[in-house]
């Protein structure tokens, strides 16, 4: 269990992810429990819009390239709104984990070497804080690059169709489905109606993605920089002077290393804890998800192209943070290892070995984040889920050549 330490107060620019607790607030999954009733409403709107449709009436084509694009799109939202409901029952976890982390930066910056800590801390919460502007702005703009195209394609047909040709009308939807008996692809009255309802689901979606994305980063982030202050105050304990056995506050502050280390470890035990099973889901979707995109890209160039590459780039970007994340965390964890074993530890006392036996003990753990405790994600994890979906695309477009 953590106890935070309310005599040392952190200051406001090493805040644990503040603004993401903003946002998780005003949807529900932060702050009072009550609110939870936001996030509620939220995920039954997007699934009412989006996800029921699509499963239950269908995709309303029977062009196979579309029906690729309808089922892509299904398995990109379905795995976000699913990820989201898991992450959302993990809120126990997670304000332990919140409590760990603030105990971490408080003790390291209250400490010996508290300026060196203080900066480590100061300069990942600043780019922290310049990717979440980034990635606001990228989700905010989302839903309407995503309208955009068939927005305007479907206007422009509208506006340059005569009534003569024999041809019928027909509009272009933000995403292939049906939606509860409208002629959204035929009357320009549905499809407006379709249009705006789904805007506001796009959004929704958009605020999930937003929350999912920069949390599930941010936590890992931090667990990898806990073990980065560990290994910087097992460095700097023998800069200032030469532990030996008659000097008692090195043993103190040794103590306090330990002591910094089982929170680390602590904290990265429970990052795993709440994102084993929406990471799992994420490599696992994105597989099927990159292939039908592969297919549909190959076989259209055209405006609905813009809707594709906007979904297509989100999980490229997510997948592969997971796994630079993930192998970022396993390194800095294991730099805590070699910073001891970088210590002259043979000429100290026994009583010095024995804390850093307690060190190397947890240094010997894997220490990292997996995908449902199946595999390990890491960047080569990354590069095996690029290649089998490339291999599945392959597979997919052989077979439909033979039909």
């Amino acid at each position: 269990m953590f106890t935070t330490q309310n005599s040392h107060r952190l200051p406001s620019e090493l805040e644990v992810m503040p603004f993401i607790l903003r946002l998780m607030e005003f949807i529900g999954l932060w702050g009072p429990p009550g609110q939870i009733v936001r996030f509620l409403a939220a995920f039954g709107w997007g699934t009412m819009i989006i996800l029921f449709p699509k499963a239950v009436l269908g995709i309303g084509s029977d062009r196979f390239d579309a029906i690729a694009k309808g089922i892509a799109e299904f398995i990109f939202e379905g795995s976000l709104f699913v990820a989201t409901a898991i992450f959302a029952s993990k809120r126990i976890a997670f304000e332990r984990l919140i409590d760990g982390l603030k105990e971490i930066f408080q003790r390291a910056t209250n400490g010996p070497h508290s300026n060196d800590c203080y900066d480590l801390l100061l300069r990942q919460n600043l780019s922290i804080n310049k990717f979440v502007k980034g990635y606001t702005i990228y989700c905010c703009l989302g839903p309407f690059v995503f309208c955009a195209p068939s927005l305007a394609a479907s206007h422009f047909r509208y506006w340059t169709h005569s009534g003569n040709q024999s041809e019928p009308l027909i509009f272009e939807l933000p995403m292939e489905q049906e939606f509860y008996g409208l002629q959204i692809r035929t009357n320009f009255l549905h499809y407006h109606i379709f249009v705006l309802l789904s805007l506001f689901a796009y959004f929704v979606c958009a605020y999930f993605l937003l929350v999912k994305v920069s949390v599930h980063f941010i936590m890992i982030q931090y667990s990898s920089s806990t073990y980065r202050l560990v290994a910087l105050r097992i460095r700097k304990m023998t800069e200032s002077k030469e532990v030996t056995q008659s000097e008692l506050v090195d043993i103190v502050e040794l103590v306090d290393i330990v002591e910094l280390h089982r929170l680390a470890y602590r904290c990265s035990t429970l990052v795993e804890q709440i994102c084993h099973l929406p990471l799992a889901l994420e490599f696992l979707t994105c597989i099927l998800f990159w292939c039908l995109t592969m297919f549909y890209v190959s076989n259209n160039i055209d405006f609905n192209l813009v809707n594709v590459m906007v979904l297509f780039w989100l999980s490229l970007l997510e997948t592969f943070g997971y796994s630079y994340l993930g192998s970022k965390l396993t390194e800095q964890a294991d730099e805590v290892g070699a910073a001891i074993y970088d210590l002259p530890w043979f000429e100290h006392s026994v009583e010095l070995q024995r804390y850093y036996r307690l060190m190397l003990q947890r240094v010997q753990r894997p220490t990292g984040i997996t995908g449902a405790k199946f595999f390990v994600v890491q960047l080569a994890t990354f590069g095996s889920v690029v290649q089998m979906s490339y291999s599945y695309y392959l597979v997919l477009k052989e077979a439909l050549t033979m039909i």
